[in-house]
């Protein structure tokens, strides 16, 4: 029989049997339940990514097609302004086409009158110029575009047969970087010396060369004068639009 021992606390003791069977069935619950655990949280995690690349798919789909129509819009843009710069390119060239049509007759219409004139010269004194007149004034285009050739064709009635003498002045009027300037036919034509042409004929006198503008001159129009070296004689004064004849 055991004793006890005065002042020292007791323990009791229990005896507990081995169940060697329910601690393994214990783990195997606990690994059991930590690989339910985790593949629940694995097709959980699975689920969620292929929904987030579900959806940047359709976002991707989505851009690929809005970038295919912009594509077309663009495209569509492209040949309208491509055929409306083709039709302004007709267009401009048919005016252009049209301006020089017009010009080509206007000029053929002026040379038409100057030869009637001249015939009219011919046949009847002019009234006030004793039978002396401008029967035909010309300005040409050469190859060369600031070049032109200039034809005047001064005449006496047929009317009358004295010999006829003066002499003829010959000037451009325009604009030089767009300040009003006048130039002689001296200052233009290295055919010229002087400013005045000298007159002398019984008929009919061609008087024709070759003059060159000044770069930055826009010409407008032509002033002729004819004088006689007579006291009594003629003066004549006409102007031309600078209208020239396409060679």
């Amino acid at each position: 029989m055991a004793r006890k021992v005065k002042g020292s606390k007791q323990y009791r003791m229990k005896v507990v049997p081995d169940r060697p069977m329910s601690r393994a069935f214990s783990t195997v619950g606990v690994a059991l339940l930590v690989l339910a655990t985790s593949t629940s949280a694995y097709f959980a995690g699975q689920h969620h990514l292929r929904s987030s690349l579900d959806q940047k798919t359709v976002a991707h789909e989505q851009a690929l097609h809005q970038l295919e129509a912009l594509k077309s819009e663009n495209e569509a843009l492209r040949l309208r302004a491509v055929t409306a710069e083709r039709s302004l390119a007709i267009g401009e060239k048919a005016s252009e086409k049209v301006r020089a049509e017009l010009v080509q007759k206007e000029s053929r219409i002026a040379e038409l009158k100057q030869e009637i004139s001249f015939y009219r010269g011919l046949m009847a004194p002019a009234d006030g110029s004793e039978g002396v007149s401008i029967g035909r004034f010309s300005i040409s285009q050469t190859a060369d575009e600031r070049r032109y050739q200039y034809k005047l064709l001064v005449q006496q009635s047929a009317t009358r047969h004295q010999l006829v003498t003066g002499r003829a002045i010959f000037t451009v009027v325009g604009r030089q970087d767009g300040q009003p300037k006048r130039y002689s036919l001296s200052e233009l034509s290295p055919q010229v010396d002087s400013e005045s042409i000298p007159l002398r004929f019984k008929y009919f006198q061609n008087i024709e060369g070759e003059l060159r503008l000044p770069q930055g001159f826009q010409p407008e129009e032509v002033e002729l004068s004819l004088k006689s070296s007579g006291r009594k004689g003629f003066n004549i004064e006409q102007r031309y639009g600078w209208l020239v004849q396409k060679n």
